[in-house]
């Protein structure tokens, strides 16, 4: 069986790229797009459409996926592809976005790409039955909310080897819990429910179940795009890898789901109030986005765009709702001057509009190619339950100096336990000998002592008889070090202990994690262990 994806990540990227337009009879450009990068013609391969099946006419999903095989280089490979957010052309994805992901309350699509997935896999097993003898590899690639479903489909198949989302809405984990009947289950093993679990649970549940589907997901995100910057409610960015395209000076987007003004509001009670309120519009928004989906039928949803339309056509029909509207905005304004949070997030997002085209396919496309990219790879905090994002080459400078850090402080605790156990007894010794031949010389002459002793003479003297002294003697006997003179240097080893302590648990938690988080990742996982080794030999 071929170990390696076929594709890489250029070729997947350009062929995302090519899904909007539809992949459905476009063999010959895919067969030109692999040239292209790889110098070669390809294997065997079949497309297949969500658009040829039928799948997605109401909600608005759009997926294919491409069956590579070859049976004498035992080739055997799909790589599905989900494209992502285009207002201009299908509407529903929008509603979409707003539904399923913002309130995880619309699984229309995601429920399309279980069917056409499905219905993929059962046309490959029959060919494979008849024509092949290698076991299938699965491969997904998603941008935007395309992003979001193939990570989804991942996570419920568990079937996937590698997963891309790219530039890619998060993964909605309430939604996820309804979707995957067996996480579903695994919540109720757990905590005995499923419902009134609190969202922090949720995720912490979610990256344990998850944990080998997670070692197969990554994120690829233009620096500065929009939509990574939002934190909707539930959202999880399943995985362990983030790549980082275009310039990295590129400043972050805002993000609408979080009060702009958080830290100040601490300390300013009309800002705190400022904050309540911005946080509860933002969750009526959620909310009504909810209800929306409960009550709203889809084919009013699908009939804006011929309104939008039908105003162009006929200003004069429509003129009470435009006033209206005209009203509406004019509100929304004065709200905005009334709150300091929404001025703020309103301001920021003006001066960064030019940014929301870093979103878009192209881009990633544009700049993978260019090689403009950083590495990051993200972990599960247990503690504040949010997934961080860590610097890959910082982390290994880090590790190369706890390592040497550790050395370095080892030497140290070394010299000082010598001190502590011997060299303060020996310097200890040799005062309490150079005493003790101080007191001999004395009691050898002890005339010369009571003379010194007695410089005057007027205590030894007896009307102008003088004494003579016959014999000296001294006490010999010593009292042991007091502990006050160790208690310093057993603090200061303690000290140096616990800084060894800390970063030998940081490296044996490193290469812990990250050996079994990368090792789906051959090249991460070789220089991992190329690094244990060398860390290990210092």
């Amino acid at each position: 069986m071929s170990e390696k994806a076929l594709l890489n990540n250029k070729l997947r990227n350009r062929i995302t790229q090519l899904e909007y337009k539809g992949l459905s009879g476009r063999e010959d450009e895919i067969k030109k797009i692999y040239k292209e990068v790889k110098g070669k013609n390809p294997p065997n391969f079949e497309i297949y459409t969500s658009k040829d099946m039928g799948i997605g006419k109401k909600s608005g999903f759009d997926g294919a996926a491409i069956h590579f095989y070859d049976k004498e280089k035992k080739v055997n490979q799909v790589y599905y592809f989900m494209r992502g957010t285009e207002p201009t052309k299908d509407f529903p994805d929008v509603v979409y976005d707003g539904l399923g992901i913002g309130a995880g309350s619309n699984d229309n699509q995601i429920e399309d790409a279980q069917e056409m997935y499905n219905k993929v896999e059962k046309h490959i097993n029959k060919k494979q039955n008849k024509n092949l003898n290698v076991k299938i590899q699965h491969y997904g690639d998603g941008h935007s909310l395309g992003g979001n479903l193939i990570v989804t489909l991942g996570l419920i198949t568990k079937d996937f080897t590698n997963i891309r989302g790219l530039n890619d809405a998060p993964v909605n984990i309430k939604q996820l819990k309804r979707v995957d009947k067996q996480f579903s289950n695994y919540i109720t093993q757990i905590k005995g429910k499923t419902e009134d679990i609190s969202t922090k649970e949720l995720l912490k549940l979610a990256n344990t179940y998850y944990e080998k589907q997670k070692a197969t997901i990554s994120h690829t995100w233009v620096k500065g795009e929009p939509m990574h910057a939002q934190s909707f409610p539930g959202s999880w960015y399943a995985g362990n890898k983030v790549t980082m395209l275009g310039n990295m000076n590129t400043e972050e987007m805002i993000n609408i789901g979080e009060y702009p003004l958080k830290r100040l509001a601490k300390w300013n009670l009309f800002l705190k109030l400022d904050e309540v309120r911005y946080n509860s519009g933002v969750s009526n928004i959620i909310g009504g986005l909810s209800l929306a989906n409960a009550h709203v039928d889809d084919s009013v949803l699908l009939n804006i765009p011929s309104y939008v339309d039908d105003v162009k056509e006929k200003p004069l029909k429509h003129l009470p709702g435009i006033v209206l509207g005209t009203e509406g905005a004019f509100f929304l304004t004065k709200q905005a001057i009334k709150s300091p949070g929404v001025l703020v997030q309103g301001i920021k997002g003006i001066s960064q509009r030019d940014q929301a085209k870093l979103h878009g396919i192209n881009y990633v496309v544009k700049y993978t190619e260019a090689n403009a990219m950083k590495t990051y790879y993200q972990v599960f905090d247990s503690g504040s339950q949010e997934e961080i994002l860590l610097d890959y080459e910082q982390m290994k400078k880090f590790v190369y100096y706890c390592a040497n850090a550790i050395k370095d402080k080892e030497a140290n605790l070394n010299a000082l336990k010598q001190y502590l156990h011997s060299e303060i007894n020996e310097v200890f010794e040799a005062k309490k000998q150079k005493l003790k031949m101080k007191i001999s010389r004395e009691e050898a002459s002890p005339q010369s002592f009571m003379e010194k002793a007695d410089k005057d003479g007027a205590t030894l003297a007896w009307f102008g008889q003088k004494r003579v002294a016959e014999k000296v003697t001294f006490d010999k006997t010593f009292d042991p070090l007091d502990d006050s003179v160790f208690t310093p240097v057993e603090e200061i080893i303690s000290s140096i202990q616990e800084e060894v302590t800390y970063y030998q648990k940081f490296l044996e938690a490193f290469f812990q994690n990250f050996e079994k988080m990368m090792e789906a990742d051959e090249s991460v996982a070789s220089d991992i262990k190329s690094m244990k080794e060398v860390v290990g030999g210092i």
